[in-house]
């Protein structure tokens, strides 16, 4: 068994290295191929990969441009050039952790309709100077969730937590390439649903890099369209899953993060988010815009939108 990991790359060369270090460590005994798909970068991400592809010769590489624009098309591309029954998706500036790919094999050995996630960690610099404190509590993870329990508990996973039979990404079918924001949420809830449910495994972890554009006060107007339309797929496979009083505490959780998130963007489209919140259960999720214990008191005070307000002028000035 051996996997093809497939990456995006867009101008990464000042991280590339590191990311493809990270899947020369699984070993090539259990990797097929790493492919590469350029997003028309206009730095040296291509000496990069040449420079690390030559001093590894033992494993099969590809580098090829996307012949169109954009992350999700360049994941499609990278997919329909793969020739692996099993599949690592990857992001150029993240890393695999030790023993990733084994160890999600040897838990998949003759079971096609399942994936396998692990832990995620954030991280700012390097491993060693900038990891950054866990968003979740591992341990309350189950190790194998039905998709129904799995999709309902939205649980936030990065891409490449995830390992799989290709046969479960065929049906789920392409990466929408019309979004700009959560295309990976609403990709994996779609996979989700269509396999028989997520083994979930601490043997081994993954790494994900933060920067300050992951701030809500970075937010764009452009994107609201986006991501109510990957909270309208989101929320749609979940009830196709199960028709649950779970999944629509889940759907009215989404809704309002997207309220959160949209505001004050959009106003006729957070304003359908809440005419679609009226018929849901009361939301259980804090403002993601109130993370520090200053922000948190001062939400409290002042109200979730005087939170945002304050975070975007901020923003501006200190841009």
């Amino acid at each position: 068994m051996k996997a093809s990991i497939l990456i995006p790359a867009f101008n990464a060369a000042h991280h590339l290295e590191a990311t493809l270090l990270s899947c020369v460590d699984q070993g090539a005994d259990v990797v097929d191929e790493i492919i590469v798909v350029d997003d028309h970068s206009n730095d040296d991400s291509e000496a990069v990969f040449s420079r690390v592809s030559e001093a590894h010769p033992e494993f099969t590489w590809k580098w090829v441009t996307n012949p169109k624009k954009g992350a999700c098309s360049a994941r499609n591309h990278a997919f329909s050039i793969s020739t692996s029954d099993w599949i690592q998706w990857l992001d150029a500036d993240d890393l695999l952790g030790p023993m990733k790919i084994v160890t999600a094999l040897k838990l998949l050995e003759h079971i096609q309709d399942r994936l396998v996630s692990c832990p995620w960690h954030p991280f700012s610099r390097g491993l060693n100077s900038g990891r950054l404190p866990d968003i979740v509590d591992w341990s309350t993870i189950p190790n194998f969730s039905n998709p129904a329990e799995w999709i309902a508990r939205d649980t936030y996973m990065v891409p490449h937590c995830y390992l799989g039979h290709r046969y479960l990404f065929e049906q789920a079918g392409h990466w929408d390439e019309s979004l700009t924001i959560n295309q990976d949420g609403e990709y994996f809830a779609r996979v989700i649903a269509k396999s028989s449910g997520v083994m979930f495994t601490e043997q081994t972890d993954v790494f994900y890099r933060r920067s300050s554009s992951d701030s809500v006060s970075k937010f764009s107007p452009d994107k609201a369209g986006s991501l109510f339309r990957s909270t309208e797929s989101m929320v749609r496979t979940g009830l196709t899953v199960e028709d649950s009083e779970r999944m629509r505490q889940m759907m009215a959780n989404r809704w309002q993060h997207f309220i959160y998130t949209a505001y004050p963007h959009s106003p006729e489209l957070i304003s359908a988010a809440q005419k679609k919140l009226k018929s849901l259960p009361k939301p259980t999720i804090d403002n993601p815009n109130a993370v520090s214990g200053i922000s948190k008191a001062f939400s409290r005070t002042f109200g979730w939108r005087a939170l945002t307000q304050a975070r975007m002028i901020r923003s501006r000035l200190t841009s």
